[in-house]
């Protein structure tokens, strides 16, 4: 998505991808892979994300101060352009 210039770079940083799929229930993987991504997205999208923890689980995933966690806005951003670049 970076190299397509969907999204810049920075956005979405690995870490933080790894730990938006951390929190989300192994019940939603075990599909096609197409079928993984359309059924996580889905369930990250409904989801509370205010009570998620990166994928050590010392801290929350998102924090609005600490300089260790992502920022909700950037997420938000993130799940609108992935989701516009599944469904293109």
């Amino acid at each position: 998505m970076i190299e397509k210039k969907i999204i810049e770079d920075g956005l979405a940083p690995s870490y933080f991808l790894e730990g938006l799929l951390w929190n989300v229930p192994l019940d939603r993987f075990g599909g096609t892979e197409q079928q993984n991504v359309q059924d996580t997205l889905e369930w990250v999208l409904k989801a509370d994300r205010s009570k998620f923890v990166c994928a050590n689980d010392l801290y929350y995933l998102f924090h609005p101060t600490s300089l260790v966690t992502w920022r909700a806005d950037k997420c938000t951003t993130f799940l609108s352009k992935a989701i516009d670049y599944w469904n293109a």
